[in-house]
């Protein structure tokens, strides 16, 4: 591999388009291990359970749902 090879293949710093559009033989490794690093940790984070959309408290509910519920 040349120099010039090499600068071809030089990838901008979070830069996702190569992953998906390039030959993963032709990729930089560290540009391998860190995109794989990325994905992984943003694996992990969509794992997690997420608070809630619900109101939490009555101070939260709009106005007319109070009003509703003392109705019913």
């Amino acid at each position: 591999m040349s120099i010039k090879d090499m600068a071809k293949r030089k990838i901008k710093h979070n830069d996702l388009l190569p992953w998906f559009t390039q030959d993963h033989d032709q990729l930089p490794e560290a540009y391998l291990k860190s995109t794989q690093k990325f994905f992984d940790e943003l694996q992990a984070t969509s794992n997690k359970q997420q608070a809630t959309s619900s109101p939490q408290s009555d101070a939260m509910i709009d106005p007319l749902q109070k009003i509703r519920k003392i109705i019913i």
